[in-house]
């Protein structure tokens, strides 16, 4: 009678060697294993660079042991696309191993061939570099009792606009990504991120910027006697309102309030918004920085 349980840990150990010896003789065969590849990494002339995306990824044919090909990184890595033999313009170019190499450093890896697609066009520009100014995309609200007083101040107000020459020349300023800031009560400092234009191949030096906002306390003043000027009244008649000047109290940050000019405000009523009891109401303009608190007399009547 046989018995399996005789030397046990001794027949274990032999199939867990087994198994690896297995492993071993099979992960360093060669063979060949077809997938997609992407691509990282396209190489032009120094001088030059791509108007148009590369593409993505390429289906090939490679070759490497079973380890390597179980490996991730020279996946990752993907594929190199070397087109420096060509000048600007627009070019069809024949894909194959010639110009085509897996990125990886490994010589393990042979990339055996290109199946997909067989050749691409691509259009390749001069590279070229200007400095173009900055501006914020920043909505600011002041809380209650405060108003914005320096608003945006950005540095640095210039960048580096780097890529190909006929788009770049087109961008004629750069703005921060879109923030809003509610309830500001203090000042603030923080660094923004530039929205990086569209288009294949374009980069900023910096990619961000510093914007400083100050906020301050608002302040209060009243003016007096501000002259209503009527739209829109019929040139028949001989209408007029119940009052031709009106009261206006403004706020908004004490040095620019404190040199705000009574002739930068203006009060108006238009006749074609008159209520069935013929009152309308006051419209103020006045310059953005500033909140109209209280209008006295809010709404006029016209009378004969």
């Amino acid at each position: 009678m046989v018995k399996i349980f005789d030397n046990f840990w001794i027949k274990i150990t032999a199939l867990i060697l087994g198994i690896l010896l297995w492993f071993h003789v099979a992960t360093e065969k060669i063979y060949t294993y077809q997938l997609y590849l992407p691509v990282t990494e396209f190489v032009v002339d120094d001088n030059l660079t791509l108007l148009t995306h590369p593409p993505e990824s390429l289906m090939v044919n490679v070759s490497a042991t079973g380890k390597q090909l179980m490996r991730k990184k020279w996946r990752e890595r993907g594929l190199k696309i070397i087109a420096s033999q060509f000048k600007a313009g627009m070019h069809t170019i024949a894909l194959n191993t010639s110009n085509t190499i897996v990125s990886s450093p490994t010589s393990d890896i042979s990339l055996e061939e290109i199946l997909s697609p067989a050749a691409i066009e691509i259009t390749i520009d001069n590279l070229a570099d200007r400095v173009v100014s900055v501006e914020s995309d920043i909505n600011t609200k002041p809380a209650e009792g405060f108003a914005i007083s320096a608003i945006h101040s950005i540095s640095p107000n210039t960048v580096k606009l780097i890529g190909p020459k006929s788009r770049i020349d087109k961008i004629p300023v750069i703005f921060t990504e879109m923030k809003n800031l509610e309830n500001l009560n203090s000042n603030l400092k923080l660094t923004l991120p530039l929205a990086l234009p569209s288009g294949y191949g374009i980069r900023l030096e910096p990619d961000s910027v510093t914007v400083s906002i100050e906020v301050v306390p608002i302040k209060t003043r009243i003016f007096e006697n501000i002259p209503v000027v009527i739209y829109n009244i019929p040139s028949d008649t001989n209408l007029a309102i119940s009052s031709k000047s009106i009261r206006v109290e403004i706020s908004g940050p004490p040095t620019e309030i404190d040199l705000l000019n009574k002739n930068a405000l203006s009060a108006s009523v238009d006749y074609n918004e008159r209520s069935d009891s013929d009152s309308v109401a006051v419209k103020i303009d006045c310059p953005a920085k500033f909140n109209v608190k209280l209008v006295s007399p809010n709404t006029l009547k016209f009378i004969q």
